[in-house]
């Protein structure tokens, strides 16, 4: 790999910023791809005019992030696939900034209106088999569990996890689930079953107008529940 590409001015700041802006920016640029191999210690440090313990902490702060992966005895590479283990700084940000529930309303209902839809064109009828097995966890789980346990409502984060997978748009899904984990401590799968059958017979049934109207319904409901006014 060209050291070349490492080189940049960029102004004043700690030296581990430094490294950790010019790795980013390389991501952003795609001249850094996933499963790519960074050059050894001694010559980004060279590349960039930093000590190779900026580079070191750099290192960290990224593999922190899940940007790249550090294998001893081997090198440092680019992640090819996030680990959802690590913590998310995406999560965070959405979790310190916001300060009006009513904005993450308006962010959740305005996705899920552009997934249905997307479910609707790209999804086949094998896909939704695996909402409706999900629904199937639910509702037994509804026979057997007391209101309110949490398997339940883990099934009912599930089926949202689900149907963002199914719209086959790889960022809309990790940020549709970015999201539906803020709302994870609010879920209430009591009321979900039955919104969650409708939604479900509206995408098989390939009704985009319908499928919206219950998204709709389903988020006054969840205010309704939470004594959110909306």
């Amino acid at each position: 790999m060209n050291r070349d590409l490492f080189k940049q001015d960029i102004p004043r700041m700690s030296m581990v910023d430094m490294v950790v802006e010019r790795i980013k920016t390389l991501l952003i640029e795609q001249k850094l791809k996933p499963g790519d191999m960074l050059p050894s210690e001694n010559v980004l440090a060279e590349s960039l005019k930093v000590s190779r313990g900026s580079i070191r902490e750099a290192m960290k702060i990224l593999s922190a992030f899940g940007i790249v992966e550090i294998r001893r005895g081997d090198g440092t590479y680019i992640t090819t696939s996030v680990n959802k283990k690590l913590f998310n700084p995406l999560l965070f940000k959405i979790l310190v900034d916001t300060r009006d529930y009513r904005e993450l309303i308006d962010l959740r209902a305005m996705m899920e209106r552009g997934i249905v839809d997307l479910v609707i064109r790209n999804a086949t009828d094998e896909d939704l088999e695996e909402l409706s097995r999900v629904l199937e966890k639910m509702e037994e789980l509804s026979k057997t569990e007391k209101e309110g346990h949490k398997e339940r409502d883990k099934a009912d984060l599930e089926f949202h996890k689900v149907l963002g997978k199914l719209c086959k748009n790889s960022m809309i899904e990790n940020i549709y689930s970015f999201v539906m984990e803020l709302f994870a401590p609010t879920i209430n799968a009591t009321y979900g079953l039955e919104v969650h059958k409708q939604l479900l017979k509206a995408l098989m049934e390939r009704n985009i107008e319908k499928a919206e109207q219950i998204i709709d319904q389903h988020t006054r409901i969840w205010c309704q529940v939470n004594g959110i006014q909306y």
